[in-house]
């Protein structure tokens, strides 16, 4: 009869301490979660020197991406000629070899902007 009355004990002990660990580790997650970003990347032409800082830019925040310091949801590319949705992350080597094209559109850039409030804009500087 003791022990049945201790094993019992042991149990809901066990059990609330699993509990709160489960407790614990969502909070955390829920606190320290990493930053959702979405990439809008204009691809209007620009010279291959100012496309070379984009693409460095681009390296840094992909190297975040993969230490779990951000969470890259998206990439869109956009021009004057259209938008595209990445269907996965390029990698810095796929985006390294992408063409420029087309001209700048500030309507589309506004409205992707707000679109996608949590967006980081990458464009070549004029």
């Amino acid at each position: 009869m003791e022990s049945n009355r201790l094993n019992r004990a042991l149990i809901r002990i066990l059990g609330l301490g699993w509990a709160a660990f489960a407790i614990a580790v969502l909070a955390i997650r829920i606190v320290f979660a990493a930053p959702d970003i979405t990439l809008l990347v204009d691809r209007s032409y620009c010279e291959p020197t100012q496309w070379n800082q984009v693409v460095a830019e681009y390296e840094r925040l992909y190297e975040q991406s993969q230490r779990g310091q951000i969470n890259l949801q998206a990439v869109i590319f956009f021009s004057d000629l259209g938008e595209e949705k990445a269907a996965s992350l390029p990698t810095p080597v796929t985006f390294r070899d992408l063409k420029t094209y087309g001209k700048s559109n500030p309507d589309r850039q506004a409205a992707l902007e707000a679109a996608y409030p949590q967006s980081r804009l990458l464009t070549c500087q004029p």
